[in-house]
């Protein structure tokens, strides 16, 4: 083989060997890239709470409408009140009239035992008035007991929100009977917020509760909301219908929550969105919100 020959194929070797030295490079670096970041899809997802009255009546008042804010302890409704004051009106009269005997019978008693001393009375004098003493007393308790009973009824006229939230649904009307096992209002809570998401069996391992993560969602793309992952089901499901992956939906997936450090109006229920978690050089959680408020810390739950 002639000299120039031999030169050419130890060049294609060269070229060769360093194209696929590259090349494998190349796909090394790329594989490293996939992993930096997982991403993920879901929609927002948050509790409701049903809100309802503890006692029968009529609804004289309700304060507010669906998408209203609200706040834990305030008041949303009232019951017409009328039956219940009338009750408590007329356990105030029976105590004040029962107070008095037992007053009477106080002094009635002070007076016996004075009395017993000079031995001017009989000892069935003195067990009668003791025991008209004890009556009396009991009879006050009793009463003060149905008094604050009867408060407490009066009392569960007036409805409370029991956390933040927004009003979902309004369902009952002023002048509408309310019941104790029909709500009046359904509010969806504002904290926690999360994003509910199913992760695929080979990437569990990469991932922990407590790691930093960030959502988007398709109304706001540019806008990316700090949060964690909070929760990770011990147990493996079929992938729901409304949820694509890359692979068939057929797999198994585990659930998942990414809990939002800064729970935001601009997410609303089931809105889709993405997640992305660092698994390098992740961003600390915030330590509080735009607003000033403390942002969520990390916790769990199913």
């Amino acid at each position: 083989m002639p000299a120039n020959a031999k030169r050419l194929v130890l060049l294609l070797a060269l070229l060769l060997f360093v194209g696929g030295a590259l090349w494998v490079r190349h796909l090394h670096l790329a594989e490293r890239g996939q992993v930096k970041v997982l991403r993920l899809y879901g929609n927002i997802d948050l509790r409701e709470v049903q809100v309802a009255f503890h006692d029968t009546g009529r609804i004289e008042k309700l304060l507010f409408v669906e998408g209203a804010s609200v706040h834990a302890g305030e008041l949303l409704a009232l019951l017409n009140p009328v039956r219940y004051q009338d009750i408590v009106d007329a356990d105030s009269r029976t105590l004040d009239r029962d107070r008095a005997q037992e007053t009477n019978a106080q002094k009635t008693w002070n007076r016996v035992k004075r009395l017993a001393q000079a031995d001017f009375n009989t000892r069935q004098q003195k067990d009668d008035a003791r025991a008209a003493l004890d009556m009396a007393k009991a009879a006050t308790r009793r009463d003060m007991a149905q008094r604050a009973f009867d408060e407490r009824q009066l009392a569960d006229t007036r409805l409370y929100a029991p956390v933040d939230g927004i009003v979902q649904t309004r369902i009952l009307e002023p002048g509408d009977m309310a019941f104790p096992q029909t709500p009046v209002y359904t509010l969806a809570r504002t904290r926690p917020l999360w994003a509910r998401v199913y992760i695929e069996e080979p990437e569990l391992g990469h991932i922990h509760e407590g790691m930093p993560a960030t959502v988007t969602s398709d109304s706001s793309p540019k806008e990316r909301f700090a949060g964690y992952v909070g929760y990770i089901s011990p147990a493996a499901e079929f992938t729901p219908k409304e949820v694509q992956t890359r692979h068939q939906r057929t797999i198994l997936v585990y659930r998942a929550r990414i809990y939002l450090s800064c729970p935001t109006r601009k997410l609303r229920l089931g809105m889709p969105v993405t997640v992305r978690i660092p698994l390098q050089g992740a961003p600390p959680l915030p330590a509080r919100c735009p607003d000033g408020s403390p942002a969520e810390t990390v916790h769990g739950g199913g």
